[in-house]
């Protein structure tokens, strides 16, 4: 003799639950791969920064008042080398020689493999630099001075084939 089935609270409780467990373990499981592969912020004490905007805005208008333009000429990807020249000229199109460059290597997304690069002067305003990395897109972040104290800073998106 079989037995009807009756759908009665208890089962309608359990389904609910069973519900709203399988929602919450896939929230669980893209939260977990979603801050493995981008933890939060790259910029650090981004508030702190805020609060001294106004310094910023100041050394990017003594920057500008410079006029110096900074061109990467070659970005040459050499086995897991990668091989940068990069020109800098004053206001006037003169190229700037005697300047410390130095900067960053890094990723959009991550400080994971972030290196520092240090340019040496070939001459005429052209500065050489090496480093370790891969194919992909890289940022160089760099800075410039001269023995007057005059900064320049640069930026430059690369992508690395």
């Amino acid at each position: 003799m079989e037995t009807e089935f009756r759908l009665t609270g208890k089962h309608v409780l359990a389904m609910l639950i069973g519900f709203f467990l399988v929602i919450l373990t896939a929230n669980v499981i893209f939260i977990n791969f979603a801050v493995r592969t981008f933890p939060g912020e790259k910029e650090e004490k981004s508030y702190l920064q805020g609060l001294n905007y106004n310094d910023r805005l100041a050394a990017r208008a003594e920057q500008a008042a410079l006029g110096w333009t900074a061109t990467i000429e070659e970005a040459l990807l050499v086995g897991n080398q990668v091989e940068l020249k990069m020109t800098i000229v004053s206001a006037d199109g003169a190229p700037l020689r005697g300047l410390n460059v130095d900067g960053a290597l890094s990723r959009p997304a991550s400080k994971a493999q972030d290196r520092s690069i240090v340019f040496v002067e070939t001459g005429n305003g052209e500065y050489v630099a090496s480093s370790p990395a891969a194919s992909g897109v890289w940022i160089l972040e760099g800075k410039a001075v001269n023995n007057r104290d005059d900064v320049f800073e640069f930026s430059s998106r690369l992508m690395l084939q």
